[in-house]
């Protein structure tokens, strides 16, 4: 037998890895208002007021909302939700796992 006639075995693995993060999502940056009036509704809302009472302080503060008009409850119930669904996806744990290992040999 010769060198040439021996065969040398080559081995690969096989896995699945899975990465999953809100760093893949798409964000937008809010400007610094838009910005300053969800966290004025944050706050609003986290010291218990409903959006009646929260639409009813920023017309009493005489701020208005980014398209210049007045707040009404629902206006005010869809930027916290938008604001809630946001910190729902920047606080999703960060999945990084790998699975299905296997080793194969080349032929």
């Amino acid at each position: 037998m010769t060198d040439l006639e021996e065969t040398t075995q080559r081995y690969f693995i096989t896995f699945i890895y899975r990465h999953k993060s809100s760093d893949f999502v798409g964000r937008k940056v809010l400007d610094i208002q838009h910005q300053k009036l969800h966290d004025l509704i944050y706050k609003l809302k986290l010291e218990g007021l409903g959006y009646r009472k929260i639409s009813k302080r920023l017309n009493d503060l005489n701020v208005r909302s980014y398209t210049n008009k007045k707040f009404y409850p629902s206006l005010v119930s869809v930027i916290y939700k938008k604001i809630e669904k946001k910190q729902q996806i920047l606080n999703e744990p960060v999945i990084s796992e790998y699975s299905n290992f296997d080793i194969g040999i080349y032929k």
